[in-house]
């Protein structure tokens, strides 16, 4: 599943690419991210929760830094495990940061696979939620 989407942040290109990398911003950036650590140079720490129609799914990710282009582009790969749900996800994350008028333009996109039970019980679920944020986000952005 690919979720993507943009929105401009008031500020500076080299002001946004440093919050890209400051590991408790980008972490409040995330809806459901609890906690998050710098491991080493290039791998994070991340510990997610999303409620997703009747599961309620927790997440340890391991995230790796596979390309930067400062200060335009990361790419990240990670993988997760709830052990409850006997569940893993695997995603591969592109931030791509551009100069506009009015600040810095963001685009994301998430290629996120969805593994075990709750990809079998929860996907039709995942997607609409994830759709829904998007369209939340966009507003909020425009706004």
């Amino acid at each position: 599943m690919i979720l993507e989407g943009e929105f401009t942040v008031p500020a500076p290109q080299d002001r946004v690419w440093a919050a890209v990398w400051d590991v408790p911003t980008l972490a409040s950036w995330v809806p459901g991210c609890t906690s998050a650590e710098q491991v080493d140079a290039t791998t994070y720490r991340a510990h997610l929760e999303q409620q997703v129609g009747f599961l309620k799914a927790a997440f340890d990710l391991r995230l790796r830094v596979t390309e930067t282009e400062a200060p335009q582009r990361v790419r990240l790969r990670g993988e997760g495990e709830d052990r409850k749900l006997r569940s893993n996800i695997q995603v591969d994350i592109t931030v791509e940061l551009e100069p506009v008028p009015d600040g810095t333009l963001l685009r994301y996109q998430q290629d996120l696979s969805v593994l075990g039970r709750l990809g079998a019980l929860g996907f039709p679920l995942i997607q609409r939620k994830a759709r829904s944020e998007e369209h939340t986000s966009e507003l909020q952005s425009r706004g």
